[in-house]
């Protein structure tokens, strides 16, 4: 049961963004700025990750390669933002708009976005001590493949995600395309977790 536990919490935090586009209207943009919010929580297990393991040899070492992955993540996910706002995020005058109006979309937070959010957090938590720490997953690592581990899930994933975004704008963003985009995102989270933990075991 306990290997069952973090792909039934990867499920769980997926569903909520069901919940968001057939009781809340969360449209193309909330569904992939939410996901966007998930590949900053992966980066921030992907830190600990790499301090965990880099500390292990050598403790500044440990430091530099975690600071380094903070700094090189971090400006990828800026850019990813940059990309997703210019493209997706329209606001109620329908008018594009860039990142100089990320206060906008904060503003536009509700107490299920957050719900979303630290759901996902659960998730990926839940799976960095169990997987991680508990089964002793770092022993298995190198230094590239500690630091690769948060961009090959994370670019497969999106690139077929705004992929799907693309198409779900041409048609109008009808529900259905809205579900049919988080259930390949669900398969998706699935198919790397699992391959993540087996490349580890």
């Amino acid at each position: 049961m306990n290997r069952r536990i973090p792909i039934l919490l990867l499920v769980a935090a997926n569903l909520l963004p069901v919940a968001g586009v057939l009781i809340w209207g969360w449209d193309v943009f909330w569904i992939l700025f939410l996901f966007w919010c998930e590949n900053v929580v992966i980066g921030v297990f992907g830190i600990a990750r790499t301090a965990v393991f880099g500390m292990r040899s050598n403790r500044i070492g440990g430091l530099f390669i975690a600071a380094f992955f903070s700094v090189h993540y971090g400006g990828f996910m800026f850019g990813h933002l940059v990309v997703l706002m210019g493209l997706f995020l329209v606001r109620t005058d329908r008018t594009k708009q860039s990142l100089s109006d990320f206060q906008y979309v904060l503003s536009d937070f509700d107490r299920w976005t957050w719900v979303a959010i630290a759901a996902l957090l659960v998730s990926h938590g839940w799976s960095f001590v169990q997987n991680f720490l508990v089964k002793r997953e770092y022993e298995s690592l190198t230094t590239f493949s500690a630091m690769a581990m948060p961009y090959k899930r994370m670019m497969i994933t999106h690139v077929a995600l705004i992929v799907g975004g693309f198409l779900l704008t041409a048609l109008d963003q009808p529900v259905a395309g809205l579900l049919l985009l988080l259930g390949m995102k669900i398969a998706l989270d699935i198919i790397f977790h699992r391959r993540e933990h087996r490349e580890l075991a």
